[in-house]
């Protein structure tokens, strides 16, 4: 919304006065900080013509759909509690109603202040791609839904970076052409149409929002300290921070990176997935072989180490950092190893050893992060690392396996990020951990009700038509 339209002095004028035009109540009434639920508003809404926002607390509703007498929003939370004021603004005419929902707090001891930092995982990345649903319902996501706080999650419209859907597969699973994410369809999504010029305000369901999860898919601990460019990650990184930035820059390194805005955003927790991932990931990622010379030395990865926990450790905020799984547990490496041998490409010897290069790099990269956290009192490692392990032999959930094997239930359909009820998991990974550390009891996520509407577990996927789950 741009400074000086109509639309932003119906809101600026929405904060003076009592109640104004037609009486509205909202079911329900109140919600956590967390937000990202469904509120109903009934009244006399269609004297106001046809809605153009709604504010709760001043921060903008989304996914809005008018009924006869009635409007579904769907909440994006609040950074405090308490009451809130509702504003709805038609074409014709306007409703405030001042203090008709509550924010609730959250529980005692848990603190306001939370920010997420890192790539994809973080940020919510599903079946190669990411939409509101995967940032709704990923690891960030979850922990602040349990945790009854605000996370400001930047949320992209869905035609941005779309996932893969269960829809795009045939029975066979091979996907069809034409679908997933790709930069054909995150530059579609950004050029207005009017103009032929990129607008990013386009890609994002608020450009007004200022995000409080910070992670960039695809980024490196680089790109993390200082920032992207060149790229498309410089591209989302964009959306998620400067949306209102002139195309001719979008390609530019952004004027903060994520350590220097959680440094500003100084938090009272913050978290983080996956801050070492991309350095590492490369290597086992493609489709024709494993690159150990992917990697980023780790002769140059120690020092960023060293820098993000010294920036990190001056601050008065508790932060809890993920270390590396064995990648051997991804999917593509067991396909990649039956490929090769039956080629003739590799013997079990030569596959193995370059396995075992990647294993040992990734390991020195986790003992660089572990002796550079130990170093701060405020700075914990979250022991990721054991956490998938321990998932290698299956978890049964509602009475249903699942595996993080190929349409097993626990990665989602790039066989790379983790579905709903994979999320869950990290999530509850982190709560532990931050419960251990700060003696809080925030509740564990309800692994059965996620995975009740994950549409990605294996039964849902055998519903959908698909013959290759487990």
């Amino acid at each position: 919304m741009r400074a000086g339209s109509p639309l932003l002095l119906l809101a600026v004028l929405s904060g003076c006065g009592g109640d104004e035009g037609p009486a509205l109540t909202a079911t329900p009434a109140d919600s956590s900080l967390f937000g990202h639920q469904e509120v109903t508003l009934s009244g006399d809404v269609a004297s106001l013509g046809e809605i153009v926002e709604v504010t709760v607390g001043g921060v903008r509703a989304y996914d809005l759909r008018p009924a006869p007498g009635a409007i579904t929003i769907t909440l994006q939370g609040s950074l405090d509690p308490g009451p809130a004021d509702l504003v709805v603004i038609g074409r014709g005419a306007r409703s405030v109603r001042r203090r008709l929902f509550t924010y609730r707090s959250p529980a005692s001891g848990v603190p306001l202040r939370w920010v997420a930092f890192g790539a994809s995982l973080t940020q919510g990345a599903q079946s190669g791609g990411i939409d509101p649903h995967g940032q709704v319902h990923g690891v960030s996501g979850q922990v602040a839904r349990a945790a009854s706080v605000y996370l400001g999650l930047p949320l992209l419209t869905r035609a941005v970076l779309p996932p893969l859907r269960p829809q795009d597969l045939g029975p066979d699973c091979t996907a069809k052409p034409n679908t997933g994410a790709s930069y054909a369809t995150l530059t579609a999504a950004i050029t207005d149409q009017a103009t032929g010029l990129f607008d990013l305000r386009r890609a994002r369901i608020d450009p007004t929002l200022t995000s409080r999860n910070l992670a960039i898919g695809g980024s490196k601990l680089d790109e993390i300290l200082h920032g992207a460019a060149n790229s498309g990650g410089a591209i989302i990184e964009h959306i998620v921070e400067a949306p209102d930035t002139p195309p001719a820059e979008i390609l530019s390194r952004i004027d903060r990176s994520q350590i220097d805005r959680l440094e500003a955003l100084d938090p009272d927790i913050a978290f983080s997935a996956d801050l070492l991932g991309n350095d590492v990931d490369p290597a086992v990622v493609a489709p024709d072989d494993l690159y150990p010379s992917r990697i980023t030395p780790l002769a140059t990865v120690k020092p960023q180490i060293e820098e993000v926990a010294a920036r990190l450790g001056r601050l008065h905020g508790h932060y809890f950092i993920a270390n590396l799984p064995s990648l051997s547990f991804l999917p593509n490496v067991a396909a990649l190893r039956a490929i090769r041998l039956a080629a003739g490409t590799d013997t079990t010897a030569t596959f193995d050893a370059k396995l075992a290069a990647i294993e040992a790099l990734a390991d020195s990269y986790n003992g660089a992060l572990a002796a550079a956290l130990a170093l701060h009192p405020n700075l914990h490692l979250v022991d990721l690392h054991a956490e998938v392990e321990s998932l290698r032999g299956g978890v049964t959930v509602a009475g249903q396996p699942l595996t993080t094997r190929r349409f097993g239930g626990l990665l989602s359909l790039d066989h790379l990020h983790f579905t709903d009820t994979g999320y869950a998991l990290l999530a509850d990974l982190f709560i532990r951990a931050i419960n251990d550390t700060l003696g809080l009891k925030i509740p564990a996520p309800d692994l059965a009700a996620v995975h009740a509407t994950d549409e990605l577990s294996p039964s849902a996927l055998r519903a959908a038509g698909l013959t290759c789950p487990p």
